[in-house]
């Protein structure tokens, strides 16, 4: 009975991958390259220890750690620390919304055009679609995150070591996994297009808002937050990597859910 209820589930995928062929690499390209850019851009900006730390100073305001999260090695301002601080909140928000659009694309939105119907049509299981949507979304993440990790470990700045580098983009990655989790959700309990899309968006407001609270004045409360999980990996500090656990078990048990409803 299960085996029938995933049944082509591969083809779908292929199907998937087929029909995003142009958009999947134009997404994974242009966040990688930029983070590279703005690693490099780093580099000629603060060249010296003097002039990172100055900036150091500036990122201690409250209003910036609710901005970009807490600034774990503002006492040693390296490069590396500065890209943790400052770029992955906003790169793992836009993987994020990335993760949104495709999931909604590949579920509620073919759903309304018809598309869900016609393949329901054909030998292929109950759960099928909403899984191969699923592998291949948590696919590209593994893929960012492992292409990212090593690109900016490649760019051989100072204290960017390979760890660190790997950590960041498993970072970026479990983030668009969880959000592609809890989209695949909201399509479950959304009646049409417009609703998925308000709740999704509405849940990534809310973890940000969350978090930037709970970083500004109560550490507990970020941790209601899935980007308040994320940053407390100190990325290129300290490269704690429970939180990628612990947002990848949350992500799988979303995903869990999200079938048994469907």
């Amino acid at each position: 009975m299960a085996d029938k209820m995933y049944s082509n589930t591969g083809q779908l995928v292929r199907f998937i991958l087929r029909r995003d062929r142009i958009s999947i690499p134009i997404w994974l390209t242009a966040v990688i390259l930029i983070s590279m850019i703005t690693a490099q851009g780093f580099v000629e900006l603060y060249p010296t220890e003097l002039e990172r730390q100055a900036i150091a100073q500036t990122m201690r305001n409250p209003a910036m750690t609710a901005m970009v999260g807490p600034g774990y090695g503002l006492n040693n301002y390296t490069i590396g620390a500065m890209m943790g601080h400052q770029m992955l909140l906003f790169t793992a928000i836009a993987v994020a919304i990335m993760n949104i659009l495709f999931i909604i694309k590949h579920t509620r939105a073919d759903e309304e055009e018809g598309r869900i119907e016609m393949i329901r049509s054909l030998p292929v299981g109950r759960l099928s679609n909403v899984l191969s949507t699923i592998i291949v979304s948590f696919g590209i993440n593994v893929i960012l995150a492992l292409c990212l990790g090593f690109g900016l470990f490649a760019l051989g700045i100072e204290n960017m070591e390979l760890e660190g580098s790997l950590l960041y983009g498993a970072v970026v990655g479990v983030t668009g996994m969880i959000f592609a989790a809890s989209t695949t959700l909201f399509a479950q309990l959304s009646a049409n297009t417009r609703s998925t899309i308000g709740l999704s968006f509405g849940f990534l407001g809310l973890a940000y808002l969350v978090r930037a609270i709970g970083d500004v004045s109560n550490e507990t409360l970020s941790m209601f937050s899935p980007l308040g999980w994320v940053l407390r990996s100190e990325v290129y500090v300290n490269n704690y990597w429970w939180p990628i656990l612990l947002t990848l078990a949350a992500a799988f048990g979303i995903v869990a859910y999200s079938l048994y409803l469907n």
